[in-house]
């Protein structure tokens, strides 16, 4: 017998059954439904979102009221809300395997609980190094818990309507800077920001409610075959293959560890049978490690072009099961290894639109927050009060949303190229930013504010689908979450970095 582990293993049950699974090896593969509670996952992942990006994005709000609470620099406080996005975003390749080993539910319900523990405890704090701790890190990785699996669900429940189902599920973070910048500015007017705190870990909970709404997709029924069923099963001559199972990538290209075959070690026929006649009991079956080839061949004879084209289990006759290959005991030697290996899958880093995707978004991320925490203080320093510039905040939220439903309805359009959509959207963003320093009023702000929310909108509701379409599907939970990790380091540098320029100046121009 080969060593490699095969893509079907044969177990022997007390009733006498005989059971055919899946191997471990390979990703499982599901037919998103395309609704149904694919609707259900879709408007959870919405309220999630309206939580978690909704309190991270209006956070910087609270930086200055705790500046002002224990008389540090505002440079010196920008690190607890860049560390909260930054690890929110950092923990994504740790969360995404945790998706994968666990399941989305457990997954975003612990993550619940964890932010708002967190949170709940932080309103204690007694020091800005106690925040760092409490919100930066333990915060954001729960919201990161809670982020990941919101996103990438509704990925796996969607299809023909993923743009716009994810576009719909996203664009709950617009809502909630909406909704959650005015809100959180009335909390630190009422309340203080600790009473803030408090209400805040209150929402996040919430998530778990709406976190256990995300039910698995159930994989294909497994088959069945007793003893007594073999034994009665008509007979196909030996000289047939009994089955040759191929798994099939994005590309439909046979891969070196995705094709196993079982031969006739007495191959003597150089053709298929269409019937399940005469099988033979001493029918030898040995593994022979695949080739990277796009056609099936034997040493023994040359298959006709018909036959290679012939799908081998019609060939064979539907009733028979798929060959099982026993694997030795070292089956589980190497368990510890691929449980590593598969919490950063490092052969995505090959891919070299993966790593475009990962460089850009880094540099996307470097400035991605310090409109959300600098844009209301820039323009108190105009001249506004606090409600009108925290309301820049929530014109940015509602620009998002409407930005993220249009975007994700116009990229299922089948002439759209997504790719250029997401690339001019981010050029837009990166302009209208650069100019913000030649904006002297308030009102020219607003206008930076709606432009600023319909390009990163397109960059949030797009993301998970060119991840989809240049990498595809099975590739989807492990290449965000390595995404994410890549923006978090720049998210967590770059608030920080931004607040360095306005202590230095003592004006918001360099750092925007």
């Amino acid at each position: 017998m080969a060593k490699n582990k095969s893509a079907v293993e044969l177990k022997e049950m007390k009733n006498g059954e005989i059971v055919e699974e899946d191997s471990d090896d390979g990703p499982v593969h599901v037919v998103p439904p395309d609704g149904g509670w694919g609707w259900v996952v879709m408007m959870a992942s919405f309220c999630c979102n309206i939580i978690v990006d909704g309190i991270i994005f209006s956070f910087g709000l609270v930086v200055t009221n705790l500046a002002e609470s224990f008389e540090v620099p505002v440079s010196t406080v920008s690190w607890v809300a860049s560390l909260l996005a930054g690890f929110y975003l950092l923990a994504g390749p740790f969360v995404s395997s945790l998706a994968t080993r666990f399941g989305f539910r457990t997954v975003a319900c612990a993550g619940s609980v964890v932010a708002g523990l967190s949170f709940a405890v932080a309103s204690l704090a007694m020091s800005v190094e106690f925040l760092y701790v409490f919100i930066g890190v333990l915060g954001g990785i729960g919201m990161g818990l809670v982020y990941v699996p919101a996103v990438v669900a509704v990925g796996f429940y969607f299809e023909k309507r993923r743009a716009l189902a994810t576009g719909i599920a996203v664009c709950g973070s617009g809502i909630g800077t909406f909704v959650l910048a005015p809100f959180t500015t009335w909390l630190l007017g009422y309340y203080g920001w600790r009473g803030t705190l408090l209400i805040h870990a209150g929402l996040v909970l919430n998530c778990a409610i709406f976190g256990a709404m995300f039910r698995p997709l159930e994989p294909t029924k497994k088959k069945k075959i007793t003893r007594r069923q073999l034994a009665n099963e008509e007979e196909v001559s030996a000289g047939t293959p009994l089955m040759v199972r191929i798994k099939r990538e994005r590309d439909e290209k046979l891969r070196d560890d995705d094709q196993q075959e079982a031969m006739n070690q007495q191959q003597q026929t150089d053709h298929f049978h269409s019937s399940t006649n005469s099988l033979n009991n001493t029918v030898k079956l040995v593994g022979i490690k695949a080739k990277r080839s796009s056609t099936l061949t034997d040493s023994a004879s040359s298959l006709g072009k018909k036959e290679k084209e012939t799908p081998l289990l019609a060939a064979a006759g539907a009733n028979i099961p798929e060959v099982v290959e026993e694997t030795d005991g070292k089956k589980k030697s190497n368990g510890c290894m691929r449980a590593v290996s598969s919490l950063i899958q490092f052969s995505l880093f090959k891919s070299p639109t993966f790593n475009l995707l990962c460089f850009a978004s880094f540099i996307t991320f470097l400035g991605f927050f310090v409109p959300f925490m600098f844009l209301a203080a820039r323009a108190e320093q105009l001249g506004a009060d606090k409600e009108s510039a925290s309301f820049l905040l929530s014109i940015i939220g509602i620009t998002n949303t409407l930005g993220r439903v249009a975007c994700g309805a116009l990229s299922d359009h089948p002439k759209v190229n997504v790719l250029m959509v997401n690339n001019a959207a981010l050029t837009l963003g990166g302009v209208v930013t650069i100019a913000t320093p030649f904006f002297p009023a308030y009102e020219m702000l607003i206008v930076y504010a709606c432009l600023f929310g319909l390009s990163i909108a397109c960059f949030a509701s797009l993301r998970s689908i060119l991840m989809v379409e240049l990498l595809g599907l099975e590739n989807l939970t492990n290449a965000f979450g390595l995404c994410l990790m890549f923006t978090g380091v720049s998210a967590t540098v770059g608030g920080p970095l931004a607040s360095m320029f306005y202590d230095a100046t003592n004006d918001y121009d360099a750092s925007f």
